[in-house]
């Protein structure tokens, strides 16, 4: 039994680190970031709540999302229709961007950085460094939720073998989409009228 301990810290620990070099592939240091734990932090200060809100933007497809979100995230399509109609209240809004590892979540937070600086300057979007899988690892953090049910569970879409780095306290599920799918825009083009 003790072994066996040991070699589920072993192998998160080899996940941890492999994340980290995953994610040094294609971090933008220009593009606001911060980790699970500066997120838990915010959340979980009394004084920064009465000065922030935090809004999880899970930037993931459908289909990911089916899977867990991280409690309180809202899609790209929910977080746009909500923030519309929000009014500033005086706090400064944190955005937290995710999605399985950081790479569109990303490219999401320079999207809306630049829309927000001329249109909200009281808002602030940063990518989740390391994005769900990060959450995984972090032993704080509430667990995912499924969202269907909105109970816990331990299942994390990885989008693909590549990304399953999740802590081993969850399970990876990625689902695969037929060739054809994938490849149709690819050899099928619009023609242009």
């Amino acid at each position: 039994r003790e072994e066996e301990e040991e070699e589920l810290v072993k192998e998160n620990a080899r996940r941890r680190a492999a994340l980290e070099t995953t994610m040094a592939k294609f971090t933008d240091d220009a593009v606001p970031s911060m980790t699970v734990r500066e997120v838990l932090n915010v959340i979980n200060n009394q004084e920064e709540n009465a000065k922030r809100t935090v809004l999880f933007l899970d930037c993931r497809e459908k289909e990911e999302r089916a899977v867990s979100i991280i409690p309180g995230a809202s899609s790209a399509e929910e977080f746009e229709d909500d923030f519309e109609k929000q009014q500033d209240d005086g706090k400064e809004t944190i955005v937290v961007c995710y999605c399985t590892i950081g790479y569109r979540s990303q490219k999401k937070v320079q999207e809306l950085s630049k829309r927000l600086a001329r249109s909200r300057p009281d808002v602030k979007a940063y990518n989740l460094s390391g994005s769900i899988v990060a959450w995984t690892h972090e032993t704080d953090a509430p667990k995912l939720l499924d969202p269907k049910t909105g109970k816990e569970t331990n299942r994390v879409h990885t989008y693909g073998k590549t990304w399953a780095l999740q802590s081993v306290e969850y399970e990876s599920v990625v689902y695969k989409r037929p060739v054809f799918e994938a490849v149709k825009g690819f050899f099928f083009k619009k023609k242009k009228k």
